[in-house]
């Protein structure tokens, strides 16, 4: 074989190689682009969030404190800056951002209701009809505040809502009884009372970060660019 031949295939080879890597590493990067970036809250409702006490919990068992921690800093940040609403949102506090805050919070207070009414389900709590009524005025006081807009973008039916509410209602409600029983105030079994940190420390959770932390917080139920 010639050498100019043989120059010629290892050229080839070379360029074949260095075409191959190009490919692979644009999907590499795609991939790590993918997984990197934020994702669609409502393509996802279905998949795993959280385990707590070893039951799975779909995005969807979130939705309200996803939708009651977004309102309830947009409300303030209108206060702070009603022409940019980000300029507050975006705030750096002592060891983080406000926006992870008050994501890490609607994680956080789900957990303490879901523990608290797996304790109210085994105690065979049940609301009165007072309770009842109160929960529900709550409920539709919620929904209505989301107009029809957040009501779309919030993924879930109002009877999922409601399920959330009284889940939450009696959750209160057996707080408060372990409140009366250890002799301590309500507050301390709040998701910052020392004596819930005790409780939790005896309960186990583990959050879906890979899906937990592409979701865009601050821009699931409300509108981006406002």
């Amino acid at each position: 074989m010639k050498r100019e031949d043989i120059e010629k295939r290892q050229t080839i080879r070379f360029l074949l190689l260095v075409t191959a890597f190009v490919i692979v590493a644009g999907i590499l990067a795609g991939y790590k682009a993918k997984q990197a970036g934020k994702i669609s809250y409502l393509e996802h409702l279905d998949e795993q969030i959280v385990t707590i006490d070893d039951k799975e919990y779909p995005l969807r068992a979130l939705a309200f404190y996803i939708a009651h921690q977004e309102s309830s800093v947009e409300k303030q940040a209108k206060v702070y800056d009603l022409d940019n609403v980000n300029t507050y949102w975006n705030i750096r506090s002592k060891n983080s951002f406000l926006r992870l805050e008050a994501k890490e919070t609607a994680m956080r207070m789900m957990i303490h209701d879901r523990i608290f009414y797996a304790m109210a389900k085994k105690e065979g709590l049940a609301l009165t009809k007072e309770e009842e009524v109160y929960m529900l005025n709550q409920r539709m006081d919620f929904w209505n505040d989301l107009e029809e807009e957040g009501q779309e973008r919030i993924g879930v039916t109002e009877g999922e809502i409601e399920e959330v509410f009284v889940q939450m209602a009696l959750a209160q409600k057996m707080q408060q009884l372990l409140a009366d029983r250890q002799g301590v105030d309500y507050r301390e079994y709040n998701i910052e009372g020392e004596s819930y940190a005790v409780l939790l420390s005896e309960h186990s959770y583990q959050i879906n970060e890979r899906l937990w932390e592409r979701l865009d917080f601050g821009n699931i139920t409300l509108p981006p660019g406002r």
